[in-house]
């Protein structure tokens, strides 16, 4: 089990400060995620980007009126759009005070606002009730937490009965091995995760929290192409900017396409339900 073990909340959410200085935070049009093409499909990355955001959405399944949990909300663009098109509540949680600025802001000209938030918050530690939420979604986040059976123990706990938890994750298919390792290692140093699961681990750890699986479905070739987009935009930053930043975030780039060509990179999209 691949996993860098001196991973931490501040450690990350410093990560991703470091990443918004630099510009990279919305490399992909705003959303810090990937998206998702169906097959044969001619959309932008951008349209791509909420394509995915929507599936999150369609699993959950959200009524008017309920309350969810946007577990790494990053800069609040998924939180917003879901919020406007179901009308619910979001509250979004994340490590970087910089993402909860620019959430912040972003939700005051939004037709959303007065129904999302935005605070720093451990997901590990998670400061609400028990039961307080009809739902919760993680998007590219639990890949950075050292105990991710511990998040999610955390999610039911504050999910209500019933309720659903929609989760969307880089996953290795196989291990990786020989020089295919060092791209394994390098992706979890420079964009500080702590762990990408298998499959087996995932079900697994959501066993282990008490969820009930509802999917676990590997959508790693309707992403594929998330990877050389982040990987060029990357590289156009990279080239505006002084070293050593230049160099840091021009390595990022490599990483991101060179495990994005990499065919044990999967992607799954996890659907589960507290009982």
């Amino acid at each position: 089990m691949p996993e860098q073990t001196d991973t931490t909340p501040e450690s990350v959410g410093e990560t991703y400060d470091a990443f918004a200085d630099a510009g990279t935070t919305n490399a992909l049009g705003g959303n810090i995620h990937v998206g998702y093409w169906k097959d044969g499909q001619d959309i932008s990355v951008v349209e791509a980007t909420h394509q995915l955001t929507d599936l999150v959405a369609g699993r959950l399944a959200p009524r008017p009126g309920q309350r969810l949990l946007d577990v790494g909300c990053g800069n609040g663009v998924p939180a917003l759009r879901i919020a406007s098109a179901h009308e619910v509540r979001v509250t979004g949680v994340t490590v970087s005070s910089q993402q909860v600025v620019q959430a912040t802001e972003s939700a005051a000209g939004s037709e959303a606002c007065g129904r999302v938030s935005f605070q720093l918050a451990d997901a590990m530690k998670l400061p609400f009730e028990d039961a307080f939420f009809d739902g919760a979604f993680a998007i590219e986040s639990l890949l950075h937490m050292p105990d991710q059976t511990a998040a999610l123990t955390e999610l039911h706990r504050v999910v209500r009965p019933g309720g659903r938890l929609v989760v969307a994750d880089l996953c290795r298919r196989l291990p990786f091995a020989g020089d295919d390792q060092a791209v394994l290692d390098g992706m979890l140093d420079v964009y500080e995760i702590a762990r990408i699961s298998t499959p087996d681990e995932q079900r697994a750890q959501l066993a282990a929290s008490g969820w009930q699986l509802l999917e676990l479905t590997d959508i790693g070739e309707q992403v594929r192409a998330s990877y050389g987009h982040g990987a060029a935009a990357f590289r156009d930053i990279a080239a505006m900017l002084a070293e050593p930043a230049a160099a840091r975030i021009g390595a990022a780039a490599d990483l991101l396409e060179a495990f994005g060509k990499h065919p044990h990179a999967g992607y799954l999209l996890i659907t589960a339900q507290r009982l």
